[in-house]
C-alpha cells in the first residue's frame, strides 16, 4: 500500500494538488458538535409555511399534463389531436412529431455531448428515451403528446380526447429471460437486450488460486426485487419566459445540472436561465437523474409549452404516473466464496444480472474496506419492459446487498461469530489494517481501529454477548423464534464533489451564506450556519442562508453522494476564514498599536487576544469599512464578502489515485419470526456510525433513524409488482406499495463514533446514504439466525418464510 497509494499522495501533496482534510486548526468549537441548535428550516416546515415547487402559482399560469403509455411495449401508429385541441381551455398541444421534439433524446446532452463522450465512454445513463417519442418501453412512459390548458382538469380531459392507434409489441419483464436468445428484442436498433457498457467485469487477483487456498467453498444465489425511489412530493415544474430569458422553479436535486442540460437542449445561454429551487418534498437520489422524464424531461416540455403559449406553465405528474422508476438493485446474483476455517475470505466470485439500470451498479465498492485479494465480478444489465432503474439513496445498494450476504454466509457455514469474520477481513483493497495504520500516521490522522470500536459499541448496545446463538435454537416465551444479525461497511464517500459559495458580513453585523442548493430534508443549512459561526466567531443566530435561487454566481454542491458536508463544509470553512481575515485587517486600525494577527472574534465581537476587555463590535468595523464622503456614506456601505471553491474529488477518488476509507459503520438487528404465519417483526436495530466528526449530532441521528426505517421497508415490505400477462405495474399508489413507518420497526438505538479519520473538514465523513443502503441486507441473516434457513430473495415476506420452512401458506 505504501508504494501504490501513499507514494502517490505524497507526490500530489508536494505539487499542492491535494490537501489532507484532517488538518483541523481548531481543537475546541463553540457551535460545531453542539446539540440543541434549532433547525434553520424547522419552523417553516412544521407550521406549513414552507413553499414547495407544486405550491407555486403565477398569474396567467397554464397547467400541463403528458400522455402516458397504457402498454409495456407499444408504438403509436396514428394520433388525432383535433378533438382535444377544440376543447375550451386548451391552449397548446405538442405532439411527438412536432419539430421541437421529433427524434430528440433526453440523454446525451448531460454536461454537453462534447463533455460526455471522452469521459463517460458510453456507459452512462443507458437506456435512453426520447423527450416525447412515439414508442413506449414500459407501461406509464411519457410519450405522444403534452397538453397545456387553463386548468389541470381540462388538460387531463384533453388527454382522454386524443385518438391514438397503438401497435402493441412483445414485452419481457424478467432480466434473465430478457437475455435468452428467443426473448423479444425491445430496442429496434439492437440485436439483443444486453445493455453493454465498460466496466462490466471487475477482476482483482486470481480467484481460482483463492479457491484452491480455501478450506471451504460456499455457493448460493440471491435476488433483490424492485422497489421505488418516489417519495411524498409529486414531480412538477413551473416555467416562464421573460423575453429570451428562461425562469424555472424545479423539483430537482441538481438544479445547476438541470440548467446545463436545458441550455444545451434549448440552445439558450446559461446566463439567461434562472433556476429557483423551492423546498423539496423528497428525493432519495431519484430526483437526480438527467435522463428521467419526470425531471429534466418535464423541464424541457414545460419550457417548450411556455414559449409556444407565451404564458407560465406548470407541468405535473400524479401519484400513479410517478410510480414508474425503480431502484437500481433489481438484480439476480450467483455467488461462489472461498474461505479459510478462521474466517479469512480468500476469493469471491459474483455473476449478477441487473434490469434496466441506467447508472453503474456500484459493485466496484466491494473491496474498499476489505483485504480480500481475489475478486471476480461479472455484471450484465438487461433491457426489460420496466421503468428506468436508478440510484435510490445510493448506487451501492447492490454492493451492500452482496457484501452482507457474502460475509454472513461465510460466518454461518463456518460456525463463526460474524463480527469476528468482519474484523478478520477488514482493510482496504487487499491491504490489511497494518497498512491502514501506516497511512493514518503518515497523513496526520488518529490511528484508531474504527471497525473494532463500532463493533464493540454495537455489541454492547444490543447485548450481543448475552443474546447471540446458533441458528434456529432460540424460541421465545411467546412461541416465536428469535434471530440476530450484524453487518458492516466503510463509512460513505467523502471524496466526491465540487462546490462554490461565499460568506457576506452584512452592515448590521449579521452574516449571509451565498450559494444555491436544493433542500431534500437532510438539514445541511443548519450545519453550514454552525460551521460559519464557528469559523468566523459569530453567534449562530446571526448567520443565515437563503439557497433557493441560482442567479448569483455560486452553486453549492447538490445534495447527493453523501458528500455535502465534506465539500460544502470545506467551501464555507475556507470562505469564512477569508472573511475573518479581511475583517480583522479592517479592525486593526480601530485598536491602538495592534495588528490583525493579535485580534480574534467571539460571539460577534472583535477583541485583542492579550487584552480581551478591549473590544469592538462587528457593526462598528463593517459600517466604517470604507472611507466615504458624508453624503455617500448615508446609503453606501459595502459589506465584507469572501468566496471559495473546493473540489473534494470525483467518484470516490482523489484526482488520479485511490484514497482509503478509514471510518467504518456497524449495524445490528433483532427479529422475531412466527413460524406458524411466517410473520417477521423487527424488534430492535442498533446503528453505529463513525462519522469522523459530527458537526450537527442531531442531524446525524436524523439520518440514522430515517435510514433505518427506509432500510427495514426495503427488506421487509417494499416491492413493485407487475402483472405478468399485461406488463402493468399493479401497486402504483401508497396504499398497495408498502412503505415502512415508525410502527413497522422496534426501538432504534443510534451510536455516533467520532474518530476524526474522515477526509472532510474537521475529519468528518458523509453519513446520509449509507444507513438506508446497508441496513436492508441485515434482514436475511437475522431470519436465518431465527429459523435456520436462508431466504436470499428480498423483500423477505411471510410466504417466503413459510416456503423456507416447508409449509404452504393457508388461505381462508
Amino acid at each position: 500500500m505504501a508504494n501504490k497509494v501513499l507514494g502517490d499522495y505524497k507526490k500530489l501533496e508536494a505539487e499542492g494538488r491535494y490537501q489532507v482534510g484532517a488538518d483541523v486548526p481548531k481543537v475546541t468549537f463553540r457551535e460545531i458538535g453542539k446539540r440543541g441548535i434549532h433547525r434553520l428550516d424547522g419552523y417553516e416546515k412544521a407550521s406549513g409555511q414552507a413553499i414547495y415547487t407544486r405550491d407555486i402559482q403565477l398569474p396567467g399560469m397554464l397547467y400541463a399534463r403528458v400522455l402516458m403509455s397504457p402498454y409495456p411495449h407499444a408504438r403509436i401508429q396514428k394520433m388525432e389531436t383535433g378533438e382535444a385541441e377544440a376543447l375550451p381551455g386548451v391552449r397548446a398541444i405538442i405532439r411527438y412529431d412536432d419539430v421541437e421534439v421529433k427524434d430528440r433524446m433526453l440523454n446525451g446532452c448531460y454536461f454537453g455531448p462534447e463533455w460526455v463522450a471522452p469521459r463517460l465512454a458510453g456507459w452512462a445513463l443507458k437506456p435512453v428515451h426520447p423527450v416525447l417519442g412515439d414508442q413506449a418501453w414500459y407501461e406509464g412512459q411519457p410519450l405522444g403528446a403534452v397538453v397545456a390548458a387553463d386548468s389541470e382538469d381540462i388538460a387531463h380531459r384533453a388527454l382522454r380526447l386524443l385518438k391514438v392507434e397503438w401497435e402493441e409489441l412483445p414485452f419481457v419483464l424478467d432480466q434473465e429471460e430478457a437475455l435468452k436468445p428467443d426473448a423479444p428484442i425491445l430496442r429496434p436498433e439492437a440485436d439483443n437486450n444486453l445493455i453493454e457498457r465498460p466496466g462490466e467485469t471487475i477482476e482483482k487477483g486470481d480467484v481460482e488460486r483463492g479457491f484452491r487456498e480455501a478450506d471451504k467453498i460456499i455457493e448460493f444465489r440471491a435476488k433483490r426485487n424492485a422497489h421505488l425511489w418516489a417519495g411524498a412530493e409529486l414531480p412538477s415544474v413551473v416555467v416562464r419566459w421573460r423575453g429570451d430569458n428562461l425562469e424555472l422553479s424545479v423539483h430537482e436535486q441538481q438544479p445547476y445540472h438541470a440548467k446545463m442540460l436545458l441550455s444545451e437542449w434549448l440552445k439558450v445561454p446559461m446566463n439567461k436561465i434562472t433556476m429557483h429551487s423551492p423546498y423539496q418534498g423528497c428525493a432519495f437520489g431519484g430526483r437526480g437523474n438527467p435522463a428521467n422524464n419526470s425531471e429534466n424531461g418535464m423541464n424541457i416540455l414545460a419550457a417548450l409549452l411556455a414559449r409556444r403559449t407565451g404564458r407560465p406553465v406548470k407541468l405535473l405528474y400524479d401519484r400513479r404516473e410517478y410510480f414508474y422508476g425503480e431502484s437500481g438493485d433489481m438484480m439476480v446474483g450467483d455467488f461462489k466464496v472461498g474461505a479459510k476455517n478462521d474466517g479469512t475470505i480468500t476469493a469471491v466470485q459474483m455473476k449478477n444480472v441487473f434490469a434496466v439500470y441506467m447508472g453503474t451498479p456500484g459493485i466496484d465498492h466491494f473491496v474498499e474496506n476489505t483485504k480480500i485479494s481475489n475478486l471476480l465480478c461479472k455484471t450484465s444489465t438487461a433491457d426489460v419492459s420496466k421503468g428506468p432503474a436508478w440510484w435510490c439513496r445510493c448506487e451501492q445498494l447492490p454492493n451492500t446487498f452482496c457484501f452482507t450476504l457474502v460475509f454472513d454466509h461465510v460466518a454461518a457455514e463456518l460456525g463463526l461469530d460474524p463480527t469476528e469474520v468482519a474484523l478478520k477481513n477488514d482493510g482496504f483493497e487487499d491491504y490489511d489494517t497494518t497498512e491502514l495504520s501506516k497511512y493514518k500516521r503518515e497523513h496526520g490522522f488518529p490511528d484508531r481501529d474504527s471497525l473494532r470500536e463500532c463493533i464493540g459499541a454495537g455489541k454492547k448496545a444490543i447485548g450481543w454477548a448475552e443474546k447471540w446463538h446458533p441458528p434456529g435454537t432460540k424460541k421465545l416465551p411467546n412461541g416465536k423464534m428469535h434471530g440476530m444479525a450484524f453487518t458492516w461497511n466503510h463509512e460513505w464517500d467523502d471524496t466526491r464533489g465540487t462546490g462554490s459559495g461565499a460568506v457576506m458580513i452584512e452592515n448590521d453585523g449579521t452574516v449571509s451564506i451565498i450559494g444555491q442548493q436544493s433542500d431534500i430534508g437532510v438539514n445541511p443549512w443548519t450545519t453550514y450556519c454552525q460551521i460559519v459561526a464557528d469559523e468566523l466567531g459569530v453567534r449562530y443566530e446571526d448567520v443565515n442562508i437563503k439557497p433557493f435561487t441560482l442567479d448569483h454566481g455560486y452553486a453549492l454542491m447538490s445534495p447527493d453522494g453523501s458528500a455535502n458536508l465534506c465539500t460544502n463544509g470545506e467551501v464555507l470553512r475556507k470562505a469564512s476564514q477569508k472573511a475573518k481575515k479581511m475583517l480583522l485587517e479592517l479592525a486593526a486600525d480601530k485598536f491602538d498599536g495592534v495588528t490583525a494577527e493579535e485580534l480574534d472574534m467571539k460571539d460577534s465581537v472583535i477583541y485583542v487576544k492579550a487584552a480581551p476587555e478591549e473590544q469592538r463590535t462587528i457593526v462598528e468595523i463593517v459600517a466604517r469599512a470604507m472611507p466615504m464622503s458624508a453624503s455617500v456614506a448615508l446609503w453606501t456601505k459595502p459589506p465584507v464578502v469572501a468566496s471559495a471553491w473546493h473540489n473534494q474529488g470525483l467518484w470516490g477518488r482523489a484526482l488520479e489515485t485511490g484514497r482509503p476509507h478509514l471510518c467504518r459503520q456497524a449495524h445490528f438487528m433483532e427479529v422475531e419470526v412466527d413460524t406458524g404465519t411466517g410473520e417477521i417483526e423487527v424488534t430492535k436495530v442498533v446503528n453505529v456510525n463513525d462519522v469522523g466528526k459530527a458537526v450537527s449530532p442531531e442531524t446525524v441521528e436524523g439520518q440514522m433513524y430515517g435510514g433505518t426505517y427506509m432500510g427495514v421497508g426495503r427488506a421487509l415490505t417494499e416491492e413493485m409488482v407487475w402483472d405478468e400477462n399485461t406488463g402493468v405495474l399493479l401497486n402504483r399508489n401508497l396504499l398497495d406499495y408498502k412503505y415502512a413507518t415508525m410502527l413497522d420497526c422496534g426501538p432504534i438505538e443510534t451510536v455516533i463514533k467520532e474518530t476524526g479519520m474522515g477526509h472532510g473538514p474537521y475529519g468528518a465523513v458523509g453519513v446520509a446514504e449509507d444507513i438506508a443502503t446497508v441496513v436492508p441486507a441485515l434482514l436475511g441473516p437475522a431470519v436465518y439466525n431465527a429459523i435456520g434457513e436462508w431466504i436470499d430473495e428480498y423483500p423477505i415476506t411471510a410466504d417466503k418464510v413459510l416456503k423456507a420452512l416447508g409449509k404452504s401458506q393457508e388461505r381462508d
